[in-house]
């Protein structure tokens, strides 16, 4: 095979022969074994993402690249409820939230937005505040 040096691909004959020259279908069906449960419990999110119009629910945000948020983090204790769930687009969620531009925090069913490091604007729900 060009393009894979002698320990690869010496790796990849030994894998091959151990599957009875079946080394595509088991690759396959690993590939099912580890990306079924993820695909199908992106489909449990689906919910979320109709209430929230299939956009990011950042108030100054409408991009549509939606994945789901959850408001109380997993490690802090927070679950899989309706309430806990945003949809944000990928940025908001990755750089905003995880990079620490943007807070998110649930409030008597509604979101408290504080968005930007240096006087942030206090969104809560859609309601823009002063700072």
């Amino acid at each position: 095979m060009p393009g894979l040096d002698e320990h690869t691909l010496s790796l990849f004959r030994e894998v091959e022969r151990a599957r009875s020259g079946r080394l595509l279908r088991y690759l396959c069906e690993h590939f099912l074994e580890v990306w079924c449960p993820t695909l199908v419990s992106e489909r449990a999110y689906e919910a979320i993402y109709l209430r929230d119009g299939y956009r990011c629910s950042n108030p100054v945000c409408r991009r549509r690249d939606v994945t789901p948020h959850h408001l109380v983090f997993r490690s802090k204790g927070g679950g899989d409820e309706p309430e806990n769930l945003t949809a944000l687009c990928c940025w908001c969620h990755l750089q905003g939230v995880h990079g620490g531009r943007i807070v998110a925090r649930p409030v008597e069913g509604r979101i408290h937005w504080r968005i930007g490091r240096v006087a942030p604007t206090l969104v809560h729900d859609r309601d823009k505040l002063a700072a």
